[in-house]
């Protein structure tokens, strides 16, 4: 007698192979997930990610493509990873300027905090004001006063508006009538370093202590509230009488889609979290002026939410609620701004 098999017990195991845990899309056999950097390579940034992607690649499981997407400070990044599909194949790293201050100011096509997950702070970025070795200015008083001696002609290159860097300079502005400058925007530090160097600009934001020790550029000023311990005799805002107007807009952070599923940003976060546990890791930072800030996944959300909510205090307070916040698509050295006034 040859046994049939019922109707009803195809469809039973159907509905079992339905109900079984979909695995994402990022980590089945063979994908990758792809990392975008929302700055040009070259900078802070761009280095400490790509060695937390290496990092990470051991606990996910998976390849970590890295790309860099610079534009709008950040908002390029940010705004492709928002409509990205939300299966943990896509993750992006930015500047929180991104999620802050650039949104704050423009109208943004993402919502900082609905349209994306954070998943980790991993830095804390301090940048220096630096010139040429062979600049007539040799320290920040002298930059200060050719400053107010030209009246308006010295040209300062940042990575973007709206960038820490940009902001800690224009609250400067903004709090002493006598300094204006004119703020040429790029994609990332290593393009103002290269505009600067080639004779562009007068001075630049840059990140890159490297270049700093061996001389290749002559740092001014660092551009945050305190010292950094590899420059100890360079000044600080505090140093020159300068407020610090806030690191909301100054942390590096890993982005997710929203809703991405749950036990997938908790691989990818735990797996980041472990990277910026490593050697390689604490070694990159050393070539950069950023501090090892940490926050998990919880820690960056909450941040985040802090720093939205003092962003428009900040910003009034220092007169520059109405600045531009965003550059152009692809910074140039001839993308000169309209003087502050």
């Amino acid at each position: 007698m040859k046994w049939r098999t019922p109707h009803f017990f195809f469809a039973a195991v159907w509905l079992a192979l339905l109900s079984l845990p979909v695995v994402p899309g990022a980590f089945a056999s063979g994908s990758n997930v792809q990392l975008s950097i929302a700055f040009s390579p070259g900078g802070a940034l761009d280095a400490v990610a790509r060695t937390l992607a290496r990092e990470a690649e051991k606990e996910l499981g998976a390849k970590v493509i890295v790309q860099n997407v610079p534009g709008g400070g950040g908002m390029t990044g940010v705004a492709r990873l928002a409509q990205s599909k939300p299966d943990g194949s896509r993750l992006t790293a930015c500047v929180t300027n991104a999620l802050i201050f650039i949104p704050f100011r423009n109208n943004a096509p993402y919502d900082p905090l609905k349209d994306v997950e954070p998943l980790l702070v991993f830095g804390q970025a301090s940048p220096v004001l630096v010139t040429r070795p062979d600049a007539p200015w040799k320290d920040m008083d002298a930059f200060l006063a050719a400053t107010r001696e030209k009246g308006g002609d010295m040209r300062i290159g940042v990575p973007g508006l709206g960038t820490p860097s940009h902001i800690a300079l224009a609250v400067m502005a903004a709090n002493d009538p006598s300094l204006k400058w004119r703020f040429v925007p790029f994609g990332g530090p290593g393009e103002a370093e290269a505009a600067l160097l080639g004779g562009h600009l007068d001075a630049a934001a840059s990140g890159a202590l490297p270049r700093i020790k061996n001389g290749q550029l002559l740092p001014l000023m660092v551009l945050a509230g305190t010292n950094l311990p590899a420059l100890p005799n360079v000044p600080s805002l505090t140093d020159k009488g300068f407020s610090d107007p806030g690191r909301g807009d100054s942390s590096f952070i890993l982005l997710a889609p929203a809703k991405t599923p749950e036990k997938t940003l908790e691989k990818i976060s735990r797996a980041f979290e472990k990277a910026a546990e490593s050697e390689a890791y604490r070694k990159t930072l050393e070539g950069f002026s950023v501090a090892p800030v940490l926050k998990n996944r919880q820690e960056a959300r909450e941040f985040l939410s802090q720093a939205w909510q003092e962003e428009g205090n900040i910003l009034k307070a220092a007169g520059i609620a109405d600045m531009p916040a965003a550059s152009p698509k692809k910074g140039t050295a001839g993308a000169i701004l309209p003087k502050e006034e």
